[in-house]
């Protein structure tokens, strides 16, 4: 027995350590093998993180009172929640717990862990708390708001009438994942457990927590009592590859199942070499370029236009974002209500000349730029680069993990992309269009407008908030196209040039491995074929 356990642990640690396999260069059949850039997992704390790869193991590792599916994003289904029901005032919303449900320590998962996992992220109010803080919730009301009435029943109480699908969809997020508030309990050294998750989980998804090595790899083991029943892939290992060549390679030998953050010529070979499919998952987000308002050249609105046009959109479009994005200059995704086709923005190098020289910078200025060094993030980055020294701006481009001066305002210029949890027009606004304390102090960290520290024109956020509470679908459609050309006509401090698609290269045999476009993908529905 333990050395079988040594040789499957033996076999894990080659295939992420990217030895060469046998003649047949396959992955075991009950293994997934992802190749992935792990240079932004800073963590794996459901109600810390705020990036892509982190958020797909968490929704591996824990689960959430409701569920979205992939093919019916807009559908709130039962989770750990087996029902729900909402008061006649549209306040109250009382859901009983699913029985029967472990998590991985072995205890079982009560309302009470409910009650203290969302309670946790509103207290924490960290970067994902903005998911239940956006509706009242705040430190000091959670406790009267959020309660477990019994075993079985939680009942969450808004300080305010919102459109009871905004509340529904807030709770299928990764930030909302339900802990194991009784093992945690013994963990917790003063944090409510912040430091322990950084590299372990106290959940009850299907898979557990094996290895994570930070910039090297991450095994997940499936969960043999898991309530929906054990996976059929019994590990799941990830594999930091930075390079999109290496990962290239290794998909379409073989030594890899799926890869990720691949450039577009990668992508376009494998395409092409017919042993992969390659998945373009839509997204609620943007590519963005963020000018921070706190500096006094970039808060002036001609600055800011003149940084629209040193964007290379249609040459993006065919070449580095032909499968990271759908070129997109206003707010609201495609697909939602609200949404413009009009893009009236193109790259003119003369037109910011002279946007510059009317805003007091005919010889043009320089800024330090960070850029996020991942594919396509620091190739859009370089191109702005290039552009802008042709308008005599020289832009310091520095790649490297700076969310962290992003989120404290101490930045000059950042560009990423965003990716919101709600399918819903409100959760891009409420980030991007809202922002009700521009002060320091205020700490609205999960809003990027904050983070930008622009002052959003009133009228624009008293339109975001009327629409979050309009009940009528056609006056809601109409609330977010005004939005959405206000947005536009503002100059505003978050430039968006493309709305986000995840591209991913999956091998042939691999199934029901679909992308999700709240970045939930799902590892138990996995199989492989021949």
């Amino acid at each position: 027995m333990l050395r079988r356990h040594f040789i499957m642990l033996a076999s894990a640690a080659a295939i992420a350590a990217g030895a060469p396999f046998a003649a047949a260069a396959a992955t075991p059949r009950d293994q997934l093998v992802i190749a992935t850039n792990m240079s932004s997992m800073r963590g794996l704390d459901p109600q810390e993180l705020n990036q892509l790869e982190a958020a797909e193991v968490v929704a591996n590792l824990y689960e959430r009172l409701i569920v979205l599916p992939a093919d019916k994003i807009t559908e709130p289904q039962p989770g750990l929640a087996e029902s729900w029901s909402v008061s006649d005032d549209g306040k109250t919303f009382k859901f009983k717990i699913r029985s029967g449900v472990k998590f991985h320590s072995g205890n079982a998962l009560t309302a009470k862990d409910v009650e203290w996992s969302l309670r946790r992220l509103v207290k924490l109010g960290l970067a994902p708390s903005t998911d239940l803080r956006q509706w009242g919730f705040s430190a000091d009301n959670v406790d009267q708001l959020i309660r477990a009435t019994d075993d079985q029943t939680v009942v969450i109480e808004t300080p305010e009438v919102w459109n009871s699908d905004l509340i529904l969809l807030s709770l299928a997020s990764f930030s909302t994942s339900i802990l194991d508030s009784t093992f945690l309990a013994g963990k917790e050294n003063g944090d409510m457990g912040r430091e322990y998750l950084q590299t372990a989980d106290a959940g009850s998804g299907p898979y557990s927590l094996r290895t994570w090595r930070s910039n090297e790899m991450l095994i997940a083991e499936a969960f043999a009592d898991y309530w929906q029943g054990a996976p059929a892939m019994r590990r799941v290992i990830l594999r930091h590859l930075p390079e999109s060549s290496a990962q290239r390679l290794q998909v379409d030998a073989g030594d890899m199942d799926i890869a990720t953050r691949l450039s577009s010529t990668d992508l376009a070979a494998l395409e092409a070499g017919g042993k992969v499919e390659i998945q373009k998952t839509p997204g609620f987000g943007f590519y963005y370029l963020a000018l921070n308002q706190k500096d006094e050249i970039l808060s002036n609105p001609k600055v800011r236009e003149a940084f629209r046009y040193l964007i290379d959109y249609d040459g993006l479009s065919s070449t580095v974002m032909k499968y990271y994005g759908i070129k997109q200059q206003s707010i609201i995704p495609a697909g939602l209500p609200g949404a413009l086709s009009e893009n009236p923005y193109k790259l003119d190098i003369d037109k910011a000349k002279q946007l510059l020289a009317e805003a007091g910078y005919p010889d043009g200025l320089s800024k330090v730029y960070y850029a996020t060094p991942v594919t396509p993030e620091f190739e859009v980055a370089q191109s702005l680069q290039a552009n802008a020294a042709k308008a005599g701006v020289k832009l310091d481009l520095q790649g490297g993990d700076h969310i962290g001066k992003f989120r404290d305002r101490a930045f000059e210029i950042f560009s990423a992309r965003s990716g919101e949890r709600l399918p819903d027009p409100h959760a891009v606004l409420a980030s991007y269009a809202t922002n009700k304390n521009n002060a320091d102090e205020a700490k609205l960290t999960g809003l990027l407008a904050w983070r930008s520290a622009w002052d959003v024109p009133k009228e624009i956020q008293d339109m975001v908030t009327a629409a979050a509470h309009e009940t009528d679908k056609a006056k809601r459609a109409d609330l977010y196209t005004l939005i959405n050309k206000a947005y536009l006509a503002a100059s505003p401090a978050l430039i968006t040039s493309f709305q986000r698609t995840d591209a991913k290269a999956v091998r042939k045999e691999v199934k029901g491995y679909v992308g999700h476009s709240t970045w939930l993908t799902r590892w138990d529905t996995v199989t492989k074929g021949e």
